[in-house]
């Protein structure tokens, strides 16, 4: 990654080996790029192409921890002195597993954000309702920033970010930075998984409808296995995210291959067409 991109904005820890790029993945949380696109970053890698994947929110939280923030380190039976280490340590695995470059952004994710979080419902964005509260304004305004010089920085790079399905606030908040601050023709947008699996055909294509986007397919027939291996490093999150921990796998392979129409299974990406 450029000095500049290095030292403007903290970071909590990174693995880059590349000087160039020729994606960059942009992840909500420690597990978003690898459940929903890791097919993809297999196929690029065989490829020979450069991958980063950068998470936005990554920072380590610190105690006090509210009761229901207690209740979530319980269910990924985290240690509480450090919560936020098994996550990292399954990140990394992954990481590892697809050979992708990596930087985190040293910045809190929603659960550490919001004081007022009381229960699970708390996570999704309300529409009708800002995307920034007012605590978020100033953050908002620094990742902005941080999506300006990235872009400047690497020219030729293609970003790819979550298309914000399922409503998580800490996901809308890096589409709408996305689609106020990048070159459309420079972004594809990545349904975000598991949520992804909860929309009917009719209902994706309503949301995507106000954007006027189009679809690209990835065949990851290939790659499907290290997608599922991938996925498997995340065991802190598998029984919150697929409720039945034994079924993820599944619905893995289910839902790929019906975005392929049951022949192939497939990665999509959405795109704005200027």
């Amino acid at each position: 990654m450029e000095l500049d991109l290095l030292t403007k904005y903290p970071y909590s820890e990174q693995r880059i080996t590349h000087s160039r790029f020729d994606y960059i993945y942009i992840s909500p949380h420690l597990d978003d790029v690898s459940l929903s696109c890791s097919g993809t970053v297999c196929r690029q890698i065989a490829q020979g192409l450069n991958i980063l994947v950068i998470t936005i929110f990554a920072g380590e939280p610190q105690p006090p921890f509210s009761s229901f923030v207690q209740s979530v380190h319980r269910s990924w039976h985290a240690p509480e002195e450090r919560p936020y280490q098994v996550r990292k340590e399954e990140e990394r695995k992954a990481m590892a597993l697809l050979g992708a470059d990596y930087a985190w952004l040293d910045w809190l994710e929603i659960l550490y954000r919001d004081p007022e979080l009381s229960d699970a419902n708390d996570f999704f964005w309300e529409p009708g309702t800002s995307v920034v509260s007012t605590r978020d304004a100033a953050l908002f305004t620094t990742l902005h920033g941080w999506l300006e010089d990235a872009s400047l920085e690497y020219p030729d790079v293609q970003f790819v970010v979550p298309l914000g399905l399922g409503m998580h606030r800490d996901h809308q908040f890096v589409f709408q930075a996305a689609l106020n601050t990048l070159d459309c023709e420079r972004v594809l947008f990545f349904e975000d998984f598991p949520y992804a699996t909860y929309y009917s055909k009719d209902e994706l294509i309503e949301y995507v409808r106000p954007y006027n986007m189009s679809f690209i397919e990835v065949d990851i027939s290939e790659c499907l296995d290290q997608r599922i291996a991938a996925s498997e490093a995340y065991q802190s999150q598998i029984p919150t995210l697929f409720y039945m921990a034994s079924s993820f796998r599944e619905l893995i392979r289910a839902s790929t291959l019906e975005a392929g129409k049951q022949q192939r299974p497939i990665e999509r990406y959405w795109r704005i067409p200027r």
